[in-house]
Order: structure tokens, then sequence, then C-alpha cells
């Protein structure tokens, strides 16, 4: 279900009802695809490791990331609004309040981020922020810089699945994170 539609700046934010009614679930089985990474990428962040698995893949086989991976993959296609072949990656965020991530970007067609315990936070850009809730799903272009600013303290990992998409074909690039969609 689409809550935000921007036309001025070209995004769109979505409420995953599979997020919602799948929370605490969802966050426990994340919680084992973070140990499991853990165990395989000793001393790795999930973050800047993005290259070398796919959230999707590490939390397998899970019903409820299937279930979402379904609805993302229906959120992505109507967002590009073809049917041309597409390929995305997709992490694990896993930080606490000092470790969230400052000003960047994505150098990939569409960009978003998925919202599972997000603490009380909003992702800035630099024209417009979102603030963060458990199961909103944000899509828009890449190349868009922005930051995530943490509005209370929290005690716990704040917890969001980043993911890039790429509409463009090319031989294999090296990256083990790129599945089709």
């Amino acid at each position: 279900m689409i809550i935000t539609d921007n036309m001025e700046f070209n995004y769109r934010v979505y409420r995953s009802d599979t997020i919602v009614k799948n929370y605490e679930s969802m966050l426990a089985e994340i919680q084992q695809g973070l140990f499991v990474f853990d165990q395989e990428f000793v001393n790795k962040d999930s973050t800047w490791s993005y290259k070398f698995y796919n959230t999707f893949c590490l939390t397998a086989p899970s019903l409820y990331f299937h279930k979402l991976l379904t609805e993302l993959k229906g959120i992505i296609r109507e967002y590009a609004g073809h049917d041309r072949p597409l390929w995305m990656q997709s992490w694990i965020n896993r930080h606490m309040p000092k470790e969230v991530l400052d000003w960047h970007d994505h150098i990939w067609p569409f960009h978003g981020y998925i919202s599972i315990d997000p603490k009380l936070s909003k992702t800035v850009f630099e024209d417009y922020s979102i603030n963060n809730k458990i199961g909103n799903i944000y899509i828009g272009p890449g190349h868009r810089k922005h930051k995530v600013e943490v509005l209370e303290t929290f005690y716990t990992p704040r917890i969001t699945l980043g993911f890039d998409v790429t509409d463009q074909p090319g031989p294999p690039s090296g990256r083990f994170s790129l599945i089709p969609i």
C-alpha cells in the first residue's frame, strides 16, 4: 500500500503489512541471519560488506522474508515502470545511535530501504526527509545524498534493509549480492 507518492521528488513510501504483522518474528530472523553473517564474515560490518551477500539469501528459507521479497519485487517493478530485466542487491544496516549513516549516496538507478526496527529516526535527503516507521519501504532514484538522524536515543541496534536496483545489463561484476528480480 502506498502511503506517500511524491511526484515532485519522484519517490514513494509503501507500508508493508508483512513487516507490521510479523515484526517480532522478522526481527528474530534478522538476528539469526546476522549471527550467521558474523560467523562467516568475522569482524566485518553487514552494511559495508554489501557486495558479498544479499539479505534475502541470508534469511532463506524464511517464509516471512519470502513474502517480503515478493512484496518488494512488486514495488520495484511498479516504480521502475517497465518489465525489462532488473537486478537487486540488499544488505542489513545494524547501527547504534553513534553509528548511523552520515551523508552518502548510491550509484544505482534506484535505491531504497526497508524499516524493520528503525527506532525513532528519520532519513534526511537534501530536499526532503522521511520519518521512519516499522514496515515502511522507501524507493526513489539513486544518486541522492542522504543521512540518518536519530530523534531519540536507543539501546538496541537500529535495523533497516538497504537495497539498490539496476536495469542496466552487463558482464558479471564480481558482486555476490546482485539477484535477478
